[in-house]
């Protein structure tokens, strides 16, 4: 009886200790849609450094189809990955997933019962709902998540495949609501290429504000329905005309790809295309602060939208400068490179602090002072700052 006891209580202590190391991608939250009058799901994924302050707002990645087949899981890794390295190719960002309640419903422009494969079906009677659900996501969710997390006013729209047509008619229709759209291999065959029509419209409407599209598609043509590539001739109608205002890109990958694999590849793309010029190589925090502000200036042109480098690694960059020995100490580059964070940071009680440090190794010791003050007066807990305060008070007397 004994043994069984112990046995049970070490299952019950190693099934806790399990639960309190689960890894955490995201969480699931749901809002109430005046547009649809029902309950929408959505799932949320936050960027890496987002408990660590209260001050820094993240453009928000709106992902269509965040239940399929784990995309969510998927994207939001590729995300962070691509936004926490030395070398980072875009921005962090908060992802919303969309879960796909009503996906038939919601994804058709138009109603149509005509199926993929060419046969009519009484079962996507339903069909026709795209511009409510584009409209419940402005209307309804943008404004949720602009409530209840720190958002910057820079927007992006992802879909595949059915879910790719909402987001080329949120273009169409709401131009101002997304400042860049992902289409992957979207279903352009739908009602006798009803989206393909829309281009002539498309083209009658004013100039954009610098938005974004990037459109995936491959050489691959069913052998069913539809047996033409839709996608492919959207491509070239927008590359033959452009869109003023509207910068798009596209990739049509060969044989090697299909409808299903093409997906994780797209995404990537997709993203590397819309922050083009985003990415900063491994030698930056060898070359001037400037460069660093004078890039990211660049691009917050270019997108339409202040985009910074994010803290923690300008923060690195400093103290590489300033103890790394192994390519040569400058301390008049670390300063700059604390500056900058005190710049584009100003509310961080650590880019405050590492600027004191980094003074306090040149001999600055008033200025040292100063930046360990507004340390701690933003956050009064830094002890470090306190014991700097002291000492350096004491020395300046």
């Amino acid at each position: 009886m004994a043994r069984v006891l112990t046995l049970f209580i070490l299952f019950i202590l190693l099934s806790v200790n399990a639960k309190a190391n689960d890894i955490k991608i995201g969480e699931k939250n749901s809002v109430y849609s005046s547009v649809l009058k029902e309950k929408r799901e959505y799932w949320v994924s936050l960027p890496k450094s987002y408990n660590k302050n209260s001050y820094t707002k993240y453009p928000v990645l709106y992902l269509l189809d965040a239940d399929m087949h784990s995309f969510f899981q998927i994207f939001s890794g590729m995300v962070n990955q691509m936004s926490v390295d030395a070398s980072p190719t875009i921005p962090e960002m908060i992802v919303i997933g969309i879960v796909s309640q009503e996906r038939v419903r919601d994804s058709s422009p138009t109603n149509s019962l005509t199926q993929y494969g060419g046969i009519k079906n009484q079962a996507l009677d339903i069909t026709g709902g795209a511009d409510k659900f584009i409209h419940f996501i402005k209307d309804d969710l943008i404004p949720t998540i602009d409530q209840n997390y720190r958002t910057s006013d820079y927007r992006l729209l992802t879909g595949y495949s059915f879910t790719g047509l909402p987001v080329i008619q949120s273009l169409f229709i709401t131009p101002d609501t997304f400042n860049a759209y992902i289409a992957i291999d979207p279903s352009m065959w739908w009602d006798n290429q009803f989206m393909l029509k829309q281009l002539d419209s498309f083209y009658q409407t004013p100039s954009l504000n610098k938005r974004r599209l990037f459109v995936a598609t491959s050489e691959r043509v069913s052998e069913v329905y539809p047996k033409d590539n839709y996608v492919k001739q959207l491509i070239e109608k927008l590359n033959t005309k452009p869109k003023p205002g509207l910068y798009f890109d596209s990739i049509i990958f060969g044989l090697d790809e299909n409808h299903h694999t093409m997906p994780i590849l797209s995404f990537y793309k997709g993203l590397r295309s819309i922050f083009d010029g985003y990415m900063i190589d491994d030698h930056t925090r060898f070359r001037p602060a400037d460069e660093v502000k004078l890039h990211f200036e660049k691009v917050s042109k270019k997108l339409g939208a202040n985009f910074y480098l994010y803290e923690e690694i300008i923060n690195w960059f400093g103290y590489e400068r300033l103890y790394n020995t192994q390519f040569g100490i400058d301390i008049d580059r670390a300063i700059e490179f604390f500056l900058l964070n005190t710049e584009y940071y100003p509310l961080s009680a650590n880019a405050w602090d590492s600027l004191g440090e980094a003074y306090l190794v040149r001999g600055a010791n008033k200025l040292a002072l100063g930046s360990y003050k507004k340390s701690l007066k933003l956050n009064p807990q830094n002890e470090n700052a306190k014991e700097k305060v002291q000492q350096l008070a004491n020395k300046l007397k």
